[in-house]
């Protein structure tokens, strides 16, 4: 009977983890519409041969000079997202009890971390090899590198993918090489 009269109480990490379930929620609806929506779309995928994916209208031989461009601040963007999200990491690493919450936050905190040293260790070989300023970006589904130059040549492509490859450890079917315009 006591136990039938007393009310459960409501914890700060029963909120929690009902909005994790919330959120998760949310981004499986979103997924869903944002599949739904590309599933009725007309434009047929080129069939893709899996060694190099070039994100550029026109690949040719020849090659041009490259433009200026803003990677420096598109980079400074990036570290100051990453620095942000690495500094709630930190917060939870030192303030949570939850001993797989710590684990979690450092395993992520490390992670983001790895992906920035192979970042600019990709970009140092790149330009080191006197190709293209390239931004390259990785995430967990694959490395996008941005080139800075309008047209990319094979040659260019191949080289670019081969520096990053071998740095990253990655196949060539997760990298995708685009040009900046």
């Amino acid at each position: 009977m006591k136990n039938e009269t007393m009310k459960k109480k409501i914890s700060y990490k029963d909120i929690l983890y009902k909005g994790k379930r919330l959120t998760a929620l949310c981004l499986i609806a979103v997924f869903g519409v944002g599949v739904a929506i590309t599933a009725n779309m007309q434009e047929e995928i080129p069939i893709h041969d899996g060694d190099i994916l070039v994100d550029s209208l026109s690949v040719s031989e020849e090659e041009e000079p490259a433009e200026e461009g803003s990677f420096e601040e598109m980079r400074a963007n990036i570290e100051m997202d990453r620095n942000k999200l690495i500094s709630t990491f930190d917060e939870t690493i030192n303030s949570s009890t939850n001993e797989s919450e710590k684990n979690n936050a450092t395993s992520q905190k490390e992670r983001i971390l790895g992906y920035t040293e192979n970042e600019l260790n990709c970009e140092n070989q790149i330009k080191s090899k006197n190709l293209p300023d390239s931004l390259v970006i990785i995430s967990e589904n694959g490395i996008r590198v941005t080139v800075d130059k309008q047209e990319l040549d094979t040659n260019t492509v191949a080289k670019i993918c081969d520096i990053v490859m071998r740095e990253t450890g990655k196949t060539a079917d997760k990298i995708v090489i685009q040009s900046k315009y």
